[in-house]
């Protein structure tokens, strides 16, 4: 299992963008999916960002090759896209992983064998299961598709092979604008209170609070050679939606007031604006700012990872400046976590 997990997480670090989202996984989706996430690992991959990225990753993680080896699947390369779709109902949800990709079906499933997964068919389709896991299964379709979720949500989706999703046509509007807009997208046709019910995290009852005004969510984030992210949030009325931007304005003022990080954020910095019942947040991240982020993480990590006895104290850190867009007010300075 920990080799699929190493996959897994290399491959979600690269799940992240879409040139319309492919119809042949939407079609298995649930026929009462409410939230979609979709990326398409193909475009960022080949961004200006995605490139730095990947090249950064390849070189400072050589013990991954040997888990490519033994899997045959390498998402710098085999990885094309990822859609994600539940029902929006309850944290815990029914929810499917759909991947688009090249897939070598013999060895990744020899490899979840050898972690305790077991095999069944259905419907002429190996379903790699386990028991003791919820959403532990997945299976192979078609050799280029993969689909994983709880074992009723990955049998459904085999059966929605000849029996196609139909989308809503306003779900199905909002997908197309999306996914050929951004290379991350979202679209959230459920209130975030039915998401969030039953969170037992305190700071999650704070967020669910604040959540009850928002009826529907969509938005995603753009690579080229900066990052550029964009949200709307559509509340009941027009109070709502004043009431929405003003907390979060608040919310701004409240981490720039805290004595520890005197400078930490300024709320003129953030585009947020509200038109009518919808709230319309978006930043601007450039290049050279999320390059700067990602080697400071990967100190870091690498230094976490050495023996005490040779590790050097960390360079001192000035954290990490978003500067918004061109008709935005300034920018925002996230401080280091250890400031």
């Amino acid at each position: 299992m920990a080799t699929l997990r190493k996959v897994l997480s290399f491959s979600l670090v690269f799940s992240a963008v879409s040139w319309a989202a492919d119809p042949s996984l939407l079609n298995l989706v649930m026929p009462d999916a409410r939230v979609l996430v979709g990326v398409n690992v193909e475009r960022i991959l080949s961004s200006q960002i995605g490139k730095e990225i990947g090249s950064q990753i390849q070189q400072r993680a050589p013990d991954l090759q040997q888990t490519l080896q033994k899997t045959g699947f390498d998402p710098t390369r085999d990885l094309k896209e990822v859609l994600v779709a539940t029902t929006g109902k309850g944290q815990n949800g029914p929810a499917l992983f759909l991947i688009r990709g090249y897939f070598d079906a013999a060895k990744l499933s020899a490899a979840a064998a050898s972690t305790g997964l077991t095999p069944q068919w259905y419907e002429g389709v190996q379903i790699m299961d386990s028991p003791s896991q919820s959403k532990g299964a997945f299976a192979f379709l078609d050799g280029d598709i993969a689909v994983g979720g709880d074992l009723d949500q990955v049998k459904a989706a085999i059966e929605r092979r000849k029996h196609h999703t139909a989308l809503s046509v306003d779900l199905a509007s909002q997908v197309s604008s999306l996914s050929d807009r951004y290379d991350i997208w979202v679209i959230s046709m459920a209130p975030l209170s039915e998401i969030t019910a039953g969170a037992g995290n305190p700071q999650m009852k704070q967020a669910s609070d604040l959540a009850k005004c928002i009826q529907q969510v969509s938005g995603g984030v753009k690579f080229s050679a900066d990052l550029e992210l964009a949200a709307e949030l559509m509340t009941h009325s027009e109070t709502e939606a004043a009431q929405l931007r003003d907390a979060l304005q608040f919310f701004s003022g409240f981490v720039t007031a805290n004595p520890q990080n005197p400078s930490g954020l300024d709320p003129k910095a953030l585009k947020l604006t509200a038109d009518r019942k919808t709230v319309r947040i978006a930043v601007l991240v450039t290049g050279a700012q999320l390059k700067k982020a990602y080697e400071a993480q990967m100190a870091r990590l690498n230094h976490a990872g050495m023996p005490a006895a040779v590790r050097k104290p960390p360079a001192q850190e000035t954290g990490l400046t978003i500067q918004s867009s061109e008709r935005d007010m300034g920018t925002v300075v996230l401080p280091s976590s250890k400031q």
